[in-house]
């Protein structure tokens, strides 16, 4: 499976028209997580045994390409005062514990 394929699993996605923006989300997605210092996998679907070892990397990406698909909007006064919708819960605790080696 690729990243792509889960991805519009996740967000119950059939066909291939979204396919373009899907993938720049996905991508804006794993640069932000690798900025935010987290390695990025060689193969993010590596299992040792039955472990997925990188499923909270697969995670924290997929939760960040949905925030991405889910809040396209236009700028308007309410976005400008600050009222944008904040990113997914645990979000950021995936991030950091990925960040600092904790495997779970």
């Amino acid at each position: 499976m690729k990243m792509m394929d889960e991805l519009k699993e996740y967000l119950r996605i059939d066909g291939d028209d979204e396919n373009q923006t899907l993938s720049l989300f996905l991508q804006a997605a794993e640069n932000s997580i690798s900025i935010a210092g987290v390695p990025v996998p060689s193969d993010p679907f590596l299992k040792v045994g039955e472990k997925d070892i990188y499923a909270s990397y697969r995670l924290a990406v997929l939760m960040l390409a949905t925030h991405y698909y889910e809040q396209r909007t236009v700028i308007t006064p309410s976005i400008i005062r600050g009222e944008s919708v904040p990113l997914p819960y645990g979000l950021q605790t995936i991030i950091l514990q990925l960040k600092h080696g904790v495997r779970l």
